[in-house]
């Protein structure tokens, strides 16, 4: 019985490649045809054929169209392979047939040879036609040669051949509408078995006493009252700091903590930071507030390394209540009401030391890595960190090593805590996959439904795989993204992506009210994410992140109520209405998602 499936899948296999070769049959021949047209370039004709070969092989293209060119335009290329063709035929074919090698090789090479003299014909019949029509057919043979290749370059016909794959796979699947997206509560889960599905997921779960879900400008007020009542320390990290109203409440908030005799420590991105005055970081040091400047251009750091932000949104307040999300510290998530932006974002609150240690070892990790803010806005100030960078490097490393495995060997608590949380952060060199890996595991363990917000969804094939598979076993797969986002080209090179996703029955919604900024995901009523975490190339490589896992049935619903009240709001985009769109938006799209890694 082994053997017979073993065999069922290798022919499985076997047909799957047939398919892919088919799919590239169209690009193959274009990379083909302009090999022979770039081989045509070259000055002695005996070294056009091989050089066309060599570029066609090395371009994955077609061999025999990568001859037409040159058969078409070069007659004596055409009689050097009839020679060849000549010589290697009376070597292998007309003698006794010893080998099934020699059969297979003459079988190839007449196979290869045919579509080359047809060609040949074709083009000697066009010299037999009178003059005018000479001129016109070998335009015509130049322009469908320039046109092939033009065509491939800018990625044309990829794109037809990607709609003809959809339009398979719409007739396979044999569902063309979209299902209403109604989730019903399923049996109520225990906290103890969302423990046990999502144990095996990235990290550990530790203690948390409460876990509080904040909505837009809701996070600023429970974050200012925390502050207002700190008594020992407040560690505030953030990707963008401004100078305006809410950066204002927040640094009276800290200078009054500072002035009751409270730790202060604020750590914010040099590039976020962009345009920050001097005055606003002079008044909190003069309080005694210790700033800090990630990674700014300073003497000694390589350029490369300036790509490397920190994306994080950490707030720990005397070590036991901590707040992280997606919410920076900028009027842009003020309703419009008010003055602000009006931007959607979600943040949340937790109570409990076991998780104010896990996100401080994160933030102490950033600190680590950081530049006082007099060394960073000084000459002399860069040059003396850069220097103190360069010998203090290995030992820095070294001991973030040691803090976190002393944060590993801490003793957890049992599975039926109150608030199971575990804290996910992925540091540049270290644990770098550590939160896809954890979203990966909720989405291959989904049985009900998936629902995702995010700014900028621009997933990579893991990720897209693991969705469309889920979605096809029946799971309902929801992504909400924003219509109009800050970073247009990122808009851009996420909507390429909407074709595979709505085939496969991932339903994507747009959101039409500004900018949607939020990072959530909740699966199965058992696993919710809140974070800075995007599904994009800069989140998974150059930037520091942090996310709580939270697997507590009552906040996974709370967020799954809010996120089905976000989709209410926006706008499904449809298979059907993403293919009518115009070619040059089809094009535009594509162009962008080829510079994803550097959005």
């Amino acid at each position: 019985m082994s053997m017979i499936v073993r065999r069922i899948r290798v022919w499985l296999k076997r047909q799957k490649r047939r398919l892919v070769r088919k799919r590239h049959s169209a690009s193959e021949m274009a990379r083909g045809l302009a090999a022979g047209v770039f081989a045509l370039l070259v000055p002695v004709p005996l070294l056009q054929a091989p050089l066309a070969l060599l570029i066609a092989w090395y371009a994955r293209g077609s061999k025999i169209m990568s001859l037409l060119p040159l058969v078409a335009f070069n007659p004596a290329t055409f009689e050097h392979i009839v020679a060849a063709e000549a010589a290697l035929g009376e070597a292998i074919w007309p003698g006794p047939q010893d080998s099934l090698v020699q059969a297979v090789e003459a079988a190839r090479l007449w196979q290869w040879a045919r579509p080359v003299r047809s060609a040949w014909e074709v083009v000697r019949a066009w010299a037999d036609l009178p003059s005018i029509w000479g001129p016109l057919a070998g335009g015509a043979l130049l322009a469908a040669v320039l046109g092939s290749a033009f065509t491939h370059v800018l990625g044309v016909a990829a794109l037809w051949t990607w709609r003809a794959r959809q339009w398979r796979l719409r007739l396979l699947s044999g569902r063309h509408r979209t299902r209403q997206l109604v989730l019903l509560d399923r049996p109520a889960l225990t906290n103890d078995q969302a423990v046990r599905r999502y144990v095996r997921a990235p990290a550990r779960f530790c203690h948390a006493s409460r876990a509080d879900l904040l909505v837009d400008s809701q996070a600023y007020t429970e974050m200012l009252e925390a502050i207002d009542s700190a008594r020992s320390s407040v560690d505030l990290e953030t990707y963008i700091l401004r100078d305006d109203r809410t950066g204002r409440r927040f640094q009276q908030a800290l200078l009054a903590a500072a002035r009751r005799g409270a730790s202060i420590r604020l750590l914010y991105d040099w590039v976020g930071g962009v345009g920050l005055g001097g005055r606003f970081i002079g008044e909190l040091l003069e309080a005694g507030v210790q700033v800090c400047v990630y990674r700014p251009l300073v003497l000694g750091r390589p350029l490369w390394m300036l790509d490397k932000r920190d994306h994080r949104k950490i707030l720990i307040v005397d070590r036991h209540i901590s707040f992280t999300g997606g919410l920076n510290i900028a009027d842009d998530y003020v309703p419009l009401a008010e003055g602000g932006r009006g931007w959607r974002d979600t943040h949340v609150r937790i109570e409990g030391e076991e998780v104010a240690y896990r996100l401080g070892l994160l933030f102490d990790y950033g600190w680590r890595d950081a530049t006082p803010y007099e060394s960073a806005v000084t000459l002399h100030g860069r040059l003396r960190a850069g220097v103190r960078r360069r010998l203090q490097h290995p030992f820095r490393r070294r001991r973030h090593a040691a803090l976190q495995r002393e944060g590993d060997r801490r003793e957890q608590p049992a599975a039926g805590a109150a608030v199971p949380v575990k804290i996910l952060g992925n540091e540049l060199f270290r644990h770098r996959r550590r939160i896809q890996e954890a979203y990966l595991y909720a989405i291959r363990h989904a049985r009900h439904h998936i629902l995702i917000e995010s700014a900028y969804f621009i997933p990579d094939l893991r990720i897209r795989s693991a969705l469309k598979k889920a979605a096809r076993r029946g799971v309902v797969v929801a992504v909400a993204v924003a219509r109009e986002n800050d970073v247009a080209v990122a808009a851009l090179a996420s909507r390429n992506l909407y074709g595979e996703l709505l085939a496969s029955h991932v339903r994507i919604f747009e959101w039409p009210h500004g900018m949607l900024h939020a990072k959530t995901a909740v699966v199965d009523d058992g696993w919710a994410i809140v974070g800075s975490y995007n599904f994009d190339h800069r989140s998974l490589v150059h930037q520091l992140e942090a996310v709580a896992m939270i697997s507590d049935v009552a906040f996974a619903r709370t967020l799954r109520r809010q996120t089905l009240a976000d989709l209410a709001q926006c706008h499904e985009v449809t298979l059907e209405e993403f293919e009518s769109r115009p070619w040059h938006q089809m094009l535009l799209q594509s162009l962008c998602y080829k510079f994803r890694h550097w959005m």
